[in-house]
């Protein structure tokens, strides 16, 4: 994958029937390079002409439920008595390719795939009055009067979700409005967070990358985020972690040609394009999940900012304010780092200290306790790093001695560091050398 073909975006185009949607999406499809339509499978029959696996893959009512309950579709729903769904897995291949995939789907399609996949770029198509709508259902000659009513009173619940939406298009006009479509996928496919890191800005002080070769073909498992130990069914002990140094981790490996696997707690950023994706909520479910993975893969980057306590029982429904004052006891969560001393996959941990006195002997300590390779230290008391920055800066501490100073960047760049430090750090060990800069 290079920076100037990027990664594809996943387009979602919803709206109400009439709303021209379609129209747009075809033409999308058929001017704009590099963009596809998703097969969808049914459970109706083949009309006319349409061909298994081109128009949409045809299945029986027992196989999509057996699709369904695998958690084979983005998104699936029942229309007129026919199910229809998008799977997963084509959608997936085609952006890990460097394609962008467009779905035309309903309301209600749009929400789940958003939910399924947050990354997604949604755009509401919209009439630009009720009137219009209306005026649209009527010269289709194909629908009633009660049938153009009912239309109507759906397209009016459907507009209750445009604010959900991240783009809204007028569809008065469709070269206008066909035009501003492109726009979207233009500006969509140029951020920075679905491309790789620049080849341009690496060669400014490419002495520090050579060890990102290292990763080509390569394993690699990903934590971040916090995690949450819940209170009641509402509250939770949590940290402020926002999973971004995780989240750009796995870029890095990922740019880097390796088979990456993110397992993040919640977190609001943008997930990554082209890596596989495990979302957990509690300490206990990410160590379930890292173990799972870690048997032969070549490292394990445990980015994630663990909650180190648990209350010792969760309260049923809501605790009610009379209940206060509450006294709370706190237990110990799931160490994941000591759990994965016996798997014999390589670790980086990570340790972010407060304060400068004795956290280079804290942190080198953390690492021989843990049996990591590695550990980034990271000072949480210095402006514009660690948790809720988009910044970080630290240094790379290794298991023989030796370490690696990476300086204030963004958390993009950090990550680029540390997958080429670890590299170069890696490779030496195979040579038999201590270990380069980078």
């Amino acid at each position: 994958m290079s920076e100037a073909e990027g990664y594809g975006i996943l387009l979602v185009i919803s709206g109400p029937l009439a709303a021209g949607k379609t129209t747009l999406a075809r033409r999308l499809v058929e001017e704009v390079p590099g963009c596809v339509f998703s097969v969808s499978c049914t459970t109706r029959e083949p009309r006319g002409s349409e061909s298994d696996g081109l128009d949409y893959r045809f299945t029986t009512p027992e196989e999509f439920e057996s699709l369904v309950l695998a958690g084979h579709f983005l998104e699936w729903a029942e229309v007129h008595g026919s199910r229809y769904g998008t799977p997963a897995g084509p959608v997936d291949a085609h952006l890990a390719a460097g394609r962008s995939v467009v779905l035309d789907i309903d309301v209600q399609g749009a929400m789940q795939v958003l939910r399924a996949r947050p990354s997604a770029v949604l755009a509401f198509v919209s009439p630009p009055s009720l009137e219009v709508l209306a005026g649209r259902l009527r010269k289709r000659m194909t629908d009633s009067a009660g049938e153009v009513e009912r239309r109507l009173g759906e397209a009016v619940r459907e507009s209750r979700w445009a604010g959900a939406f991240d783009y809204f298009l007028c569809n008065a006009e469709p070269d206008p409005a066909f035009e501003e479509l492109r726009s979207i996928v233009e500006v969509e496919r140029k951020r920075l967070e679905r491309s790789p890191y620049p080849d341009c800005v690496r060669a400014y002080e490419a002495e520090w990358f050579h060890g990102l070769g290292w990763w080509r073909g390569r394993s690699v498992v990903v934590t971040a985020g916090p995690t949450r130990e819940p209170i009641d069914e509402v509250r939770f002990v949590s940290n402020r972690s926002s999973g971004r140094m995780g989240f750009d981790l796995a870029r890095a490996f990922r740019d880097a040609g390796a088979r990456v696997t993110l397992v993040s707690g919640p977190s609001s950023c943008p997930e990554p394009c082209a890596v596989e994706m495990v979302r957990v909520t509690s300490s206990k479910q990410m160590q379930a999940a890292v173990l799972e993975r870690a048997d032969g893969c070549d490292l394990v980057a445990m980015a994630a900012a663990v909650c180190d306590m648990s209350p010792d029982r969760m309260a049923s429904g809501k605790l009610r304010r009379h209940a206060l004052p509450l006294a709370i006891t706190f237990q110990p969560t799931a160490d994941i780092l000591a759990s994965l001393a016996g798997s014999g996959c390589p670790v980086l941990a990570f340790a972010l200290e407060m304060g400068e006195e004795g956290s280079r002997e804290r942190a080198m300590e953390k690492l021989r306790e843990k049996g990591a390779l590695a550990i980034f230290l990271n000072r949480g008391d210095l402006p514009h790093r660690g948790m809720e920055s988009e910044m970080n800066g630290g240094v790379l501490l290794f298991a023989d001695g030796s370490s690696l100073d990476i300086p204030l960047g963004s958390k993009r760049y950090v990550a680029e560091r540390l997958a080429a430090g670890m590299g170069s750090w890696l490779a030496s060990r195979v040579r038999g050398t201590r270990g380069g800069p980078g």
